[in-house]
């Protein structure tokens, strides 16, 4: 069964829409390019718009760029013809960057107001949290803290080896083997394997997920069994910093354990198994040795 292909007219015509163009002004620009210098008879003709309304939509073409007058013998006739594709596309792109820089310049300042408020983005998915998580790594100018399971730091990894590239400083704790971290060390000194394994603790607490961009957005999370996600994005200092925290805890403990581990493990086991965070140690139990 051959699948019919698409109007090459109507596909210009859509894209053109996504872009912001009316869709009598899309169809009037694809049919300039089809045929032109063209009158306002011609392009209604071509383009199905009601002849009533063809040369109002010209002018609109012509205010926007996209379209412009034609001289003509005739001073009576009224001529267009389309702008070259590349240049309208180009004049497009150019004003849509500038309008998201002022856009984001006045947002940032905006931002810094205490009166505005600070909210969540819930992440339910692995797709929205690894998508999210390129995106931050790809914006991120100064600094990255991650601790991540090797499923993540698969889908992630050309992105962190690009932002290293970029001179971002990275911080990283991988929670089980990965054949990309060796690669990833040669680059980054702050990458730490993670010695003893969480893999018992999956099931409960789920393959943890942090990442904080230039201490200012995070996205901290869990990816459960049929990769169920319960995680948030935020730029909450208090969640950021908190998260900053975590990622710098988990690789202190691990330098300590490569230094003095052994002494360490004699006491708490090697997968500090007999830590309990609900137990004070005898030590600081009794008053008289806190004097």
């Amino acid at each position: 069964m051959v699948i019919p292909s698409k109007n090459p007219m109507h596909e210009a015509g859509e894209a053109l829409m996504n872009i912001g163009f009316g869709s009598n002004e899309a169809r009037a620009y694809c049919a300039l390019l089809i045929k032109s210098p063209a009158n306002g008879y011609q392009v209604a003709q071509q383009s199905g718009i009601p002849r009533a309304k063809v040369y109002e939509c010209l002018g609109r073409l012509v205010a926007r760029g996209a379209a412009v007058h034609v001289e003509s013998q005739d001073k009576e006739a009224r001529l267009y013809a389309p702008t070259d594709p590349r240049e309208l596309l180009n004049g497009i792109e150019d004003g849509l960057n500038s309008a998201v820089s002022q856009a984001r310049k006045a947002l940032d300042s905006w931002q810094r107001n205490p009166q505005v408020v600070e909210v969540l983005w819930r992440i339910t998915s692995r797709q929205d949290l690894v998508i999210r998580g390129k995106k931050l790594t790809r914006e991120a100018k100064n600094t990255l803290h991650i601790a991540i399971w090797p499923e993540e730091f698969d889908a992630l990894l050309p992105e962190f080896l690009k932002a290293v590239d970029r001179n971002v400083k990275i911080a990283l704790v991988l929670y089980s083997t990965h054949p990309g971290i060796d690669k990833f060390r040669e680059k980054c000194s702050g990458a730490i394997l993670h010695a003893r394994t969480k893999r018992n603790a999956v099931p409960v607490m789920g393959r943890q997920f942090v990442l904080v961009s230039d201490r200012e957005r995070c996205i901290t999370g869990s990816i459960f069994e049929n990769d169920n996600v319960e995680g948030v994005f935020t730029l909450n200092l208090g969640l950021v910093t908190n998260a900053v925290d975590l990622v710098n805890h988990e690789i202190y403990l691990e330098r300590i354990m490569v230094e003095v581990g052994k002494p360490l493990e004699e006491i708490f086991g090697s997968d500090l198994e007999k830590l309990d965070p609900f137990n004070t140690p005898k030590e600081l139990s009794d008053p008289d040795n806190l004097l």
